[in-house]
């Protein structure tokens, strides 16, 4: 009976003996875990930065909770462990503290970190590497003045003045400035009017008044939005000259309409003509010509004179003919080259985009292009995924006739 009770003792203690170790076996399996993600806490890459910083104070919590209903287990085990265990963790401790205290004040300066990597990458030209650093940059800070004006050049650089535009907006609105910063927003706003001034100007020049128009209207945007020092009547005359110079390319349309035989599409260009003169009513100096020539609009087709032996024009017709031909083949196979699939927005916005540039075209009187463009928007109609725009399939009957000579 004494020996039964002996070796009931003897299990107990073993028992507790391996329990013991045990413990202290888990216990250093996770100060090592603990160990090996502190090691791997980055505080070099703006793009970890964040991320890591939201690590380090989850482990600081986990070592915590460790300290508050672990460590009492420690006492069991042996003295060598025991003490190994307790520098562990205190070493781990204040590892991950600085870290942390080094993560809490690289975060919030992160920005930073991505402008001037930004700006390095422009410097050795790479330019999809500097747009993605330059842009993080602004995620983490919208009204950091120096990311805004960098973004503002790289912009400019490629004509997409809209976005300079609303960039401008939050530069004098949103932003606190010193005065270096001043300086580089007055310079680069007197090189943004400018170039959109002179552009529109030379556009005028050239007959491109659709064109011109855009870029003036931007400008009467910015001028009355922003300081106005940098402007003057100047932006406002180039808007009415592009508006006149549209008013006249519509005139010509149908001018040139009339001579190829073609009274349909020259009566929808007269009513153009005069829809756009009714909306603009500093147009005044034309309504002369609109009402010379709205008798000729509302004549009916059998009265208007067709025009058919001109040889220049038939000699022109004859040269395009066979163009026009193999358009809607052409069409047909660039559709069939692979794309990435758009939203049914992105598809409106490219529909609305291909009407635009097809009317600009054919107000420069480029009719074959303007004929392929609206094909294309034609196509986009397949979808049925947004209301259509009777314009397309006005102008593709009528341009069909135009540029085949029918």
């Amino acid at each position: 009976m004494k020996q039964n009770i002996l070796l009931l003792i003897l299990l107990i203690f073993s028992q507790s003996i391996f329990s013991q170790t045990t413990d202290c076996d888990k216990i250093t399996l996770f100060l090592n875990e603990k160990e090996a993600q502190i090691a791997k806490l980055n505080l070099h890459d703006p793009d970890c930065i964040p991320l890591h910083y939201l690590f380090a104070k989850d482990i600081i919590k986990e070592l915590e909770q460790f300290k508050n209903e672990d460590i009492s287990r420690v006492t069991a085990c042996s003295t060598e462990k025991f003490s190994e265990i307790i520098n562990k963790f205190d070493a781990l401790k204040n590892s991950v503290q600085l870290k942390y205290d080094s993560l809490r004040v690289l975060k919030e300066n992160v920005y930073l970190i991505f402008y001037e990597k930004a700006r390095s990458e422009y410097q050795f030209k790479n330019e999809a590497d500097g747009d993605y650093y330059l842009q993080r940059a602004l995620q983490y800070n919208a009204t950091f003045p120096d990311a805004i004006l960098l973004k503002l050049n790289k912009l400019l650089d490629k004509k997409r003045f809209e976005e300079c535009l609303s960039l401008l907006n939050i530069l004098y609105y949103e932003t606190e400035m010193d005065t270096e910063q001043e300086k580089q927003a007055i310079a680069f706003t007197d090189k943004f009017y400018n170039i959109l001034y002179y552009t529109g100007d030379a556009l005028v020049k050239s007959e491109h008044a659709a064109e011109a128009l855009v870029l003036f209207e931007i400008l009467e945007t910015f001028c009355l939005n922003l300081p106005t020092a940098y402007c003057n009547d100047d932006y406002f005359h180039g808007v009415l000259r592009s508006k006149s110079g549209i008013y006249e390319s519509y005139i010509t349309i149908a001018k040139e309409a009339e001579k190829r035989g073609n009274p349909k599409i020259a009566a929808h260009f007269y009513q153009y003509a005069q829809e756009y003169a009714a909306a603009n009513p500093n147009l005044k100096e034309y309504e002369p010509v609109m009402e010379e020539r709205n008798a000729t609009a509302a004549a009916p087709v059998s009265t208007v004179q067709y025009v058919s032996n001109i040889p220049a024009v038939e000699n022109k017709v004859a040269r395009t003919k066979d163009k026009v031909v193999h358009t809607e083949d052409k069409v047909a196979r660039a559709e069939e080259k692979s794309e990435p699939k758009l939203s049914s927005k992105e598809i409106k916005t490219k529909y609305d985009n291909m009407i635009s540039q097809g009317l600009a075209l054919c107000l420069r009187e480029k009719f074959i292009e303007s004929y392929k463009m609206f094909l294309e928007a034609k196509k986009l109609e397949e979808c049925a995924c947004f209301q259509t725009d009777f314009r397309v399939d006005l102008m593709i009957h009528e341009l069909s006739k135009f540029v085949g000579g029918e």
